[in-house]
Protein backbone atom coordinates (compact mmCIF):
# COMPACT_ATOMS: atom_id res chain seq x y z
CA UNK A 1 0.00 0.00 0.00
CA UNK A 2 1.57 3.60 -1.25
CA UNK A 3 2.73 5.18 1.71
CA UNK A 4 3.65 9.04 -0.02
CA UNK A 5 1.31 11.51 -1.62
CA UNK A 6 2.38 15.01 -3.07
CA UNK A 7 -1.27 15.37 -1.88
CA UNK A 8 -3.23 13.85 1.58
CA UNK A 9 -6.87 15.10 2.32
CA UNK A 10 -8.61 13.97 5.32
CA UNK A 11 -11.99 13.95 5.01
CA UNK A 12 -14.03 13.44 1.70
CA UNK A 13 -17.16 15.32 2.18
CA UNK A 14 -17.87 18.20 -0.45
CA UNK A 15 -15.07 20.60 0.56
CA UNK A 16 -12.32 17.40 0.62
CA UNK A 17 -13.79 16.45 -2.97
CA UNK A 18 -14.19 19.61 -4.20
CA UNK A 19 -10.26 19.99 -2.93
CA UNK A 20 -9.07 16.69 -4.75
CA UNK A 21 -10.73 18.02 -8.44
CA UNK A 22 -9.11 21.26 -7.86
CA UNK A 23 -5.91 19.58 -7.78
CA UNK A 24 -6.52 16.94 -10.54
CA UNK A 25 -7.44 20.02 -12.68
CA UNK A 26 -3.94 22.03 -12.09
CA UNK A 27 -2.25 19.22 -13.00
CA UNK A 28 -1.32 17.43 -9.31
CA UNK A 29 -2.49 13.49 -9.48
CA UNK A 30 -1.02 12.40 -6.84
CA UNK A 31 -3.75 13.04 -4.49
CA UNK A 32 -5.47 10.75 -1.80
CA UNK A 33 -8.68 11.33 -0.27
CA UNK A 34 -8.79 9.29 2.81
CA UNK A 35 -12.33 8.53 4.94
CA UNK A 36 -13.10 7.36 7.83
CA UNK A 37 -16.84 5.95 6.87
CA UNK A 38 -17.27 3.58 4.81
CA UNK A 39 -18.30 5.93 1.63
CA UNK A 40 -17.11 8.74 0.75
CA UNK A 41 -19.56 12.32 0.44
CA UNK A 42 -19.77 13.71 4.18
CA UNK A 43 -23.28 14.46 5.58
CA UNK A 44 -24.89 14.67 1.97
CA UNK A 45 -24.70 10.84 1.56
CA UNK A 46 -27.56 10.47 3.91
CA UNK A 47 -29.57 13.23 2.72
CA UNK A 48 -32.67 12.88 0.75
CA UNK A 49 -33.84 16.06 0.84
CA UNK A 50 -33.51 18.35 -2.63
CA UNK A 51 -31.51 21.18 -1.15
CA UNK A 52 -28.02 20.37 -2.71
CA UNK A 53 -26.85 21.20 -6.11
CA UNK A 54 -27.72 24.91 -6.78
CA UNK A 55 -24.41 26.62 -6.80
CA UNK A 56 -22.76 23.78 -8.64
CA UNK A 57 -24.91 22.26 -10.99
CA UNK A 58 -27.61 24.91 -11.02
CA UNK A 59 -30.26 22.91 -10.33
CA UNK A 60 -31.77 21.20 -7.12
CA UNK A 61 -31.19 17.55 -6.10
CA UNK A 62 -31.30 15.05 -2.91
CA UNK A 63 -27.72 14.73 -1.18
CA UNK A 64 -27.42 11.65 -2.38
CA UNK A 65 -27.65 12.40 -5.95
CA UNK A 66 -24.94 15.54 -5.42
CA UNK A 67 -22.21 13.28 -3.97
CA UNK A 68 -22.51 10.74 -7.13
CA UNK A 69 -22.38 14.18 -9.24
CA UNK A 70 -19.11 15.90 -7.33
CA UNK A 71 -17.49 12.52 -7.12
CA UNK A 72 -17.69 11.87 -11.13
CA UNK A 73 -15.93 15.71 -11.42
CA UNK A 74 -12.92 14.69 -9.10
CA UNK A 75 -12.55 11.57 -11.53
CA UNK A 76 -9.84 8.75 -11.05
CA UNK A 77 -8.72 10.63 -7.57
CA UNK A 78 -7.59 7.38 -5.28
CA UNK A 79 -10.26 7.49 -1.86
CA UNK A 80 -9.28 5.38 1.02
CA UNK A 81 -12.16 4.83 2.93
CA UNK A 82 -11.96 3.24 6.35
CA UNK A 83 -9.12 4.95 7.78
CA UNK A 84 -9.05 7.35 10.45
CA UNK A 85 -6.04 9.50 10.46
CA UNK A 86 -4.54 9.10 14.61
CA UNK A 87 -2.17 12.18 14.72
CA UNK A 88 -0.76 14.76 12.51
CA UNK A 89 2.76 15.70 12.68
CA UNK A 90 5.17 18.54 11.47
CA UNK A 91 5.73 17.76 7.41
CA UNK A 92 2.86 16.72 6.54
CA UNK A 93 3.44 12.62 8.69
CA UNK A 94 -0.20 11.18 9.51
CA UNK A 95 -0.66 8.56 11.67
CA UNK A 96 -3.57 6.28 10.07
CA UNK A 97 -5.16 3.32 10.91
CA UNK A 98 -7.24 0.95 8.51
CA UNK A 99 -8.39 -3.16 8.40
CA UNK A 100 -4.51 -3.65 8.05
CA UNK A 101 -3.76 -1.60 11.62
CA UNK A 102 -1.59 1.29 12.43
CA UNK A 103 0.60 2.92 9.58
CA UNK A 104 2.60 6.18 8.25
CA UNK A 105 1.64 8.23 5.29
CA UNK A 106 3.57 11.39 4.02
CA UNK A 107 2.66 13.77 1.64
CA UNK A 108 4.00 17.45 0.57
CA UNK A 109 1.12 19.15 1.77
CA UNK A 110 -2.09 18.03 4.08
CA UNK A 111 -5.80 19.64 3.39
CA UNK A 112 -7.74 18.81 6.76
CA UNK A 113 -12.13 18.69 5.71
CA UNK A 114 -12.65 16.79 8.71
CA UNK A 115 -16.26 18.36 8.64
CA UNK A 116 -18.62 19.06 11.84
CA UNK A 117 -20.92 17.37 14.52
CA UNK A 118 -24.23 18.05 16.22
CA UNK A 119 -23.84 19.08 19.99
CA UNK A 120 -25.78 16.16 21.58
CA UNK A 121 -27.71 15.71 24.88
CA UNK A 122 -24.59 15.98 27.45
CA UNK A 123 -22.94 19.22 26.55
CA UNK A 124 -26.52 20.80 26.61
CA UNK A 125 -27.16 19.79 30.36
CA UNK A 126 -30.28 18.16 30.21
CA UNK A 127 -30.93 16.01 33.11
CA UNK A 128 -32.75 12.34 33.23
CA UNK A 129 -31.88 9.18 32.56
CA UNK A 130 -30.03 7.38 29.46
CA UNK A 131 -33.34 5.78 28.00
CA UNK A 132 -33.18 5.03 24.12
CA UNK A 133 -34.65 7.31 21.95
CA UNK A 134 -31.94 10.00 22.28
CA UNK A 135 -30.18 10.42 18.76
CA UNK A 136 -29.32 13.24 16.64
CA UNK A 137 -29.94 14.74 13.75
CA UNK A 138 -27.01 12.89 11.80
CA UNK A 139 -28.02 9.77 13.70
CA UNK A 140 -32.07 10.23 12.18
CA UNK A 141 -30.36 10.12 8.92
CA UNK A 142 -28.81 6.78 9.19
CA UNK A 143 -31.27 5.31 10.96
CA UNK A 144 -33.82 5.56 7.93
CA UNK A 145 -31.40 5.65 4.94
CA UNK A 146 -29.09 3.02 5.48
CA UNK A 147 -30.85 0.62 7.95
CA UNK A 148 -34.35 1.43 6.98
CA UNK A 149 -35.49 2.00 11.00
CA UNK A 150 -37.92 4.57 12.06
CA UNK A 151 -36.62 5.95 15.34
CA UNK A 152 -40.00 6.36 17.13
CA UNK A 153 -43.84 6.71 16.20
CA UNK A 154 -43.77 10.13 18.29
CA UNK A 155 -40.49 11.87 18.43
CA UNK A 156 -39.36 15.44 19.49
CA UNK A 157 -37.13 17.55 17.77
CA UNK A 158 -34.72 19.89 19.64
CA UNK A 159 -33.65 23.21 17.58
CA UNK A 160 -34.95 24.93 14.50
CA UNK A 161 -31.59 25.29 12.29
CA UNK A 162 -31.76 24.22 8.70
CA UNK A 163 -30.54 20.63 9.93
CA UNK A 164 -34.22 20.89 12.34
CA UNK A 165 -36.46 21.23 9.56
CA UNK A 166 -34.41 18.09 7.49
CA UNK A 167 -35.12 16.35 10.73
CA UNK A 168 -38.88 17.04 9.98
CA UNK A 169 -38.55 15.73 6.10
CA UNK A 170 -36.47 12.35 7.29
CA UNK A 171 -39.28 11.36 9.87
CA UNK A 172 -41.66 12.28 6.87
CA UNK A 173 -40.25 10.33 4.49
CA UNK A 174 -40.02 7.45 7.62
CA UNK A 175 -43.62 7.56 7.82
CA UNK A 176 -43.28 9.56 11.33
CA UNK A 177 -44.88 13.20 12.10
CA UNK A 178 -42.44 15.04 14.91
CA UNK A 179 -44.91 15.39 18.21
CA UNK A 180 -43.14 18.65 18.65
CA UNK A 181 -40.44 21.37 17.80
CA UNK A 182 -38.55 23.07 21.16
CA UNK A 183 -36.34 26.28 19.98
CA UNK A 184 -34.46 28.32 23.11
CA UNK A 185 -35.25 31.60 21.30
CA UNK A 186 -38.10 33.64 20.13
CA UNK A 187 -38.13 33.08 16.64
CA UNK A 188 -36.34 29.89 14.40
CA UNK A 189 -33.21 30.06 13.72
CA UNK A 190 -33.42 28.95 10.08
CA UNK A 191 -35.21 31.23 7.87
CA UNK A 192 -39.27 32.77 9.15
CA UNK A 193 -40.93 30.78 6.58
CA UNK A 194 -39.52 27.26 7.57
CA UNK A 195 -42.25 27.64 10.51
CA UNK A 196 -44.68 27.63 7.58
CA UNK A 197 -43.23 23.83 6.79
CA UNK A 198 -43.48 22.70 10.75
CA UNK A 199 -47.09 24.13 10.53
CA UNK A 200 -48.26 22.27 7.07
CA UNK A 201 -46.38 19.18 8.53
CA UNK A 202 -48.83 19.64 11.58
CA UNK A 203 -45.84 20.09 13.59
CA UNK A 204 -46.20 22.80 16.56
CA UNK A 205 -43.15 25.23 17.71
CA UNK A 206 -42.35 25.65 21.30
CA UNK A 207 -40.39 28.85 21.44
CA UNK A 208 -38.11 30.65 24.15
CA UNK A 209 -38.31 26.91 25.68
CA UNK A 210 -36.00 24.26 26.35
CA UNK A 211 -35.72 20.43 27.48
CA UNK A 212 -34.65 20.35 31.08
CA UNK A 213 -36.08 16.29 31.81
CA UNK A 214 -36.49 13.12 29.95
CA UNK A 215 -37.81 10.68 31.46
CA UNK A 216 -37.93 7.23 30.69
CA UNK A 217 -35.86 4.01 31.94
CA UNK A 218 -35.41 1.48 28.95
CA UNK A 219 -36.75 3.67 26.56
CA UNK A 220 -37.84 8.04 26.61
CA UNK A 221 -41.69 8.00 27.81
CA UNK A 222 -41.59 11.80 28.03
CA UNK A 223 -39.95 14.98 28.24
CA UNK A 224 -40.21 18.19 30.47
CA UNK A 225 -40.03 21.84 28.33
CA UNK A 226 -39.42 24.84 30.42
CA UNK A 227 -39.84 28.49 29.06
CA UNK A 228 -38.62 31.62 29.90
CA UNK A 229 -41.06 32.10 32.62
CA UNK A 230 -40.49 29.22 34.41
CA UNK A 231 -43.69 27.49 33.54
CA UNK A 232 -43.28 23.85 32.59
CA UNK A 233 -44.89 21.51 30.61
CA UNK A 234 -44.37 17.05 29.98
CA UNK A 235 -44.62 16.33 26.54
CA UNK A 236 -45.13 12.83 25.97
CA UNK A 237 -42.85 11.48 23.27
CA UNK A 238 -40.85 8.25 22.69
CA UNK A 239 -37.99 9.97 21.02
CA UNK A 240 -35.88 13.15 20.84
CA UNK A 241 -33.66 14.11 18.69
CA UNK A 242 -31.26 16.55 19.17
CA UNK A 243 -30.54 19.13 15.81
CA UNK A 244 -27.96 21.58 14.87
CA UNK A 245 -25.13 23.74 17.40
CA UNK A 246 -23.06 22.34 15.07
CA UNK A 247 -19.07 22.57 15.99
CA UNK A 248 -15.72 21.68 13.98
CA UNK A 249 -14.41 17.88 13.75
CA UNK A 250 -11.06 19.62 16.24
CA UNK A 251 -9.96 16.13 17.88
CA UNK A 252 -6.71 16.00 15.72
CA UNK A 253 -6.31 19.70 15.78
CA UNK A 254 -6.32 19.66 19.50
CA UNK A 255 -3.71 17.29 19.87
CA UNK A 256 -1.29 18.67 17.01
CA UNK A 257 1.20 21.07 16.89
CA UNK A 258 -0.70 23.50 14.73
CA UNK A 259 -1.81 26.97 16.15
CA UNK A 260 -5.24 26.75 17.14
CA UNK A 261 -8.17 28.52 18.92
CA UNK A 262 -7.49 28.39 22.53
CA UNK A 263 -11.68 27.88 22.97
CA UNK A 264 -12.33 25.44 20.67
CA UNK A 265 -9.36 23.98 18.90
CA UNK A 266 -10.19 25.04 15.54
CA UNK A 267 -6.66 25.59 13.13
CA UNK A 268 -6.10 29.22 12.35
CA UNK A 269 -5.84 29.90 8.83
CA UNK A 270 -5.36 32.26 6.30
CA UNK A 271 -7.21 33.59 3.38
CA UNK A 272 -5.27 30.71 1.60
CA UNK A 273 -6.24 27.72 4.17
CA UNK A 274 -2.51 27.72 4.61
CA UNK A 275 -2.07 26.84 8.51
CA UNK A 276 0.81 27.44 10.94
CA UNK A 277 2.74 24.16 9.51
CA UNK A 278 3.03 25.40 5.71
CA UNK A 279 2.51 21.50 4.78
CA UNK A 280 -1.11 21.87 5.76
CA UNK A 281 -4.26 23.57 4.87
CA UNK A 282 -7.79 23.35 6.63
CA UNK A 283 -10.87 24.09 4.26
CA UNK A 284 -15.02 23.87 4.82
CA UNK A 285 -16.91 23.14 7.56
CA UNK A 286 -14.81 22.97 10.81
CA UNK A 287 -13.67 26.35 10.19
CA UNK A 288 -17.18 27.77 9.96
CA UNK A 289 -19.34 25.49 11.38
CA UNK A 290 -22.09 25.05 9.31
CA UNK A 291 -22.48 25.99 5.64
CA UNK A 292 -24.13 23.88 3.04
CA UNK A 293 -22.53 21.34 1.39
CA UNK A 294 -22.47 23.38 -2.17
CA UNK A 295 -20.38 26.67 -0.24
CA UNK A 296 -18.10 24.08 0.92
CA UNK A 297 -17.48 22.48 -2.71
CA UNK A 298 -16.65 25.79 -3.87
CA UNK A 299 -14.54 26.79 -0.77
CA UNK A 300 -12.89 23.39 -2.08
CA UNK A 301 -12.22 24.18 -5.26
CA UNK A 302 -10.63 27.82 -4.14
CA UNK A 303 -8.03 26.17 -1.08
CA UNK A 304 -7.34 22.89 -3.79
CA UNK A 305 -6.16 25.71 -6.48
CA UNK A 306 -4.14 27.24 -3.15
CA UNK A 307 -2.62 24.23 -2.63
CA UNK A 308 -1.48 23.22 -5.91
CA UNK A 309 0.05 26.57 -6.02
CA UNK A 310 2.23 26.18 -2.97
CA UNK A 311 3.11 23.08 -4.69
CA UNK A 312 4.31 25.39 -7.94
CA UNK A 313 5.68 27.88 -5.93
CA UNK A 314 3.08 30.45 -6.97
CA UNK A 315 1.29 30.97 -4.25
CA UNK A 316 2.85 34.39 -2.64
CA UNK A 317 4.15 33.56 0.77
CA UNK A 318 2.55 35.77 3.39
CA UNK A 319 4.81 38.89 4.59
CA UNK A 320 3.15 39.53 7.53
CA UNK A 321 0.41 37.53 8.90
CA UNK A 322 -1.94 39.71 10.87
CA UNK A 323 -4.96 37.84 13.10
CA UNK A 324 -8.48 38.92 13.05
CA UNK A 325 -9.80 40.17 15.81
CA UNK A 326 -13.30 41.30 16.91
CA UNK A 327 -15.83 42.42 19.18
CA UNK A 328 -17.56 40.07 21.88
CA UNK A 329 -21.09 39.81 19.48
CA UNK A 330 -19.20 37.88 16.59
CA UNK A 331 -18.24 34.60 17.30
CA UNK A 332 -15.89 33.65 14.75
CA UNK A 333 -14.59 34.47 11.44
CA UNK A 334 -12.89 32.29 8.76
CA UNK A 335 -10.20 32.94 8.38
CA UNK A 336 -9.13 33.75 11.40
CA UNK A 337 -5.71 35.23 10.24
CA UNK A 338 -5.28 37.21 6.81
CA UNK A 339 -1.61 37.55 5.11
CA UNK A 340 -0.19 40.80 3.85
CA UNK A 341 1.33 39.25 0.00
CA UNK A 342 3.42 42.21 -1.02
CA UNK A 343 0.93 43.46 -2.90
CA UNK A 344 -2.52 44.70 -3.03
CA UNK A 345 -5.08 42.03 -2.55
CA UNK A 346 -8.51 41.27 -1.58
CA UNK A 347 -10.26 39.01 1.12
CA UNK A 348 -13.53 37.25 1.64
CA UNK A 349 -14.41 36.99 5.68
CA UNK A 350 -17.09 34.54 6.47
CA UNK A 351 -18.55 35.54 10.40
CA UNK A 352 -20.91 34.53 12.87
CA UNK A 353 -22.83 36.52 15.35
CA UNK A 354 -23.42 35.24 19.10
CA UNK A 355 -26.79 36.75 18.93
CA UNK A 356 -29.33 38.74 16.57
CA UNK A 357 -28.05 41.79 15.64
CA UNK A 358 -28.13 44.69 12.85
CA UNK A 359 -25.91 47.25 12.42
CA UNK A 360 -23.06 48.33 10.54
CA UNK A 361 -20.00 46.09 10.34
CA UNK A 362 -16.50 47.54 10.02
CA UNK A 363 -13.34 46.45 9.24
CA UNK A 364 -10.27 48.21 10.37
CA UNK A 365 -6.60 48.54 10.00
CA UNK A 366 -4.99 50.76 12.05
CA UNK A 367 -7.28 53.80 11.54
CA UNK A 368 -7.90 52.92 7.88
CA UNK A 369 -11.28 51.40 7.17
CA UNK A 370 -11.33 48.63 4.68
CA UNK A 371 -15.13 47.67 4.55
CA UNK A 372 -18.11 49.30 5.79
CA UNK A 373 -21.32 47.70 5.38
CA UNK A 374 -25.06 47.36 6.78
CA UNK A 375 -25.90 43.53 7.82
CA UNK A 376 -28.94 42.17 9.63
CA UNK A 377 -27.15 39.36 11.73
CA UNK A 378 -28.57 35.95 13.16
CA UNK A 379 -27.06 33.53 14.88
CA UNK A 380 -25.80 29.80 12.66
CA UNK A 381 -26.02 32.00 9.84
CA UNK A 382 -23.52 32.65 6.83
CA UNK A 383 -22.42 36.00 7.00
CA UNK A 384 -20.06 37.55 4.14
CA UNK A 385 -18.00 40.57 3.92
CA UNK A 386 -16.86 40.49 0.74
CA UNK A 387 -13.97 41.86 -1.15
CA UNK A 388 -12.21 43.48 1.41
CA UNK A 389 -9.48 45.57 0.40
CA UNK A 390 -5.93 44.84 2.10
CA UNK A 391 -2.62 46.90 1.48
CA UNK A 392 0.46 45.07 0.49
CA UNK A 393 2.08 45.58 3.81
CA UNK A 394 1.91 47.56 6.95
CA UNK A 395 2.89 47.92 10.16
CA UNK A 396 -0.19 47.15 12.07
CA UNK A 397 -1.05 43.82 14.53
CA UNK A 398 -4.49 43.11 13.59
CA UNK A 399 -7.45 43.87 11.33
CA UNK A 400 -10.39 44.54 13.70
CA UNK A 401 -14.11 43.79 12.99
CA UNK A 402 -16.53 45.25 14.72
CA UNK A 403 -20.62 45.61 14.83
CA UNK A 404 -21.95 49.79 15.16
CA UNK A 405 -25.25 50.92 15.83
CA UNK A 406 -26.46 47.78 16.30
CA UNK A 407 -30.31 46.49 17.89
Amino acid sequence: MKTEYQVAIVGAGPAGIAAATALRQAGIEDVVLLEREQQAGGVPRHCRHPTFGLQTFYRPMLGSTYVDKILARAGQVEIRTGVTVLAIKPDGELTITDRRGVNTLKAQRVILATGVRETPRHPRLVSGLRPQGVLTAGALQQFVYLRGLQPGKAPVVVGTELVSFSALWTLRNAGVRAVAMIENGDRPVAWRLSALYARLMGVPIHYSSRVTDIAGRDRVESIEVQNRRGEKQRIACDSLIFTGRFTGEYTLIRQSHLAQRPDSGCPLTDQFGRCSDAAYFAVGNMLHPADMGDQCYQEGLRVGEAVARSLQRTLPPARQILPVRHDERIRLTAPANVALIGKPTRVTINMRVERAVSGSVVVRLGEEVLYRKTHRCLPERRILLRNIALPADGERDALHISIESAG
